[in-house]
């Protein structure tokens, strides 16, 4: 199997860029969305990307925006846009990125509706699956997510996320076998304000340890 990529998401430090940076990590989340801790105006999140390595892809973080907010972030430099919540079609129209569709996995019934309706969608570049309360840290149980529908959901790239961390991440790579793996939570600090430094060595040690 090969290893999956990596994303760090809720980015909010210049430092925090230059951790990833050093661990050559695939992928940074940042987040736009006003309710979560980690949310970013446009214009820090401009100045962070200005410090990030040409080699880490920077994903646009939402929940259900707007087609505004969607322009604003095709203007500034990032690769991907990650949609939580509703996503218009509107949005879809005048979006240019690869697309990273997130789901929240207790809900089957939606994820099956919405994953029949991407299929033929190829701006849908992947679908994440999390927990109920994404960003809150906590994974979903792993059992309850439908094998059916997991391999239905592979007509595009999986990505797991939800309460990722050192400690856990070896067996959902074993069970999910997904492309990316997503963390944030698991790499804050114990006071859950900014990032780690040696929480996210570990994590992408470990991701990529049975491949060395």
């Amino acid at each position: 199997m090969a290893v999956p990529k990596i994303k760090i998401c809720g980015i909010t430090a210049a430092r925090e860029v230059q951790w990833l940076n050093e661990n050559k990590v695939d992928y940074a989340g940042f987040v736009f969305f006003e309710k979560s801790k980690r949310n970013l105006t446009m214009p820090q999140a401009k100045a962070l990307l200005d410090g990030l390595d040409q080699t880490v892809r920077p994903v646009a973080v939402t929940v259900s925006p707007t087609v505004e907010l969607v322009e604003e972030i095709q203007k500034n430099g990032f690769a991907i846009l990650q949609v939580h919540g509703i996503l218009s079609e509107e949005v879809k129209a005048v979006c240019r990125l690869p697309i990273w569709r997130a789901f929240n996995v207790e809900h089957m019934t939606e994820l099956v509706s919405e994953r029949e309706g991407f299929q033929e969608g190829e701006k849908i570049e992947a679908f994440l699956i999390d927990n109920a309360q994404y960003g809150s840290g906590q994974t979903f149980d792993w059992s309850k997510l439908d094998a059916d529908v997991l391999r239905e959901i592979r007509t595009k790239k999986l990505i797991l996320a939800g309460g990722l961390n050192a400690s856990n991440i070896a067996e959902g790579i074993a069970i999910f076998q997904p492309d990316i793996v997503d963390v944030s939570s698991g790499v804050e600090k114990e006071n859950g304000i900014g990032k780690d430094e040696e929480k996210i060595t570990e994590f992408v040690r470990k991701v990529r340890k049975r491949h060395e």
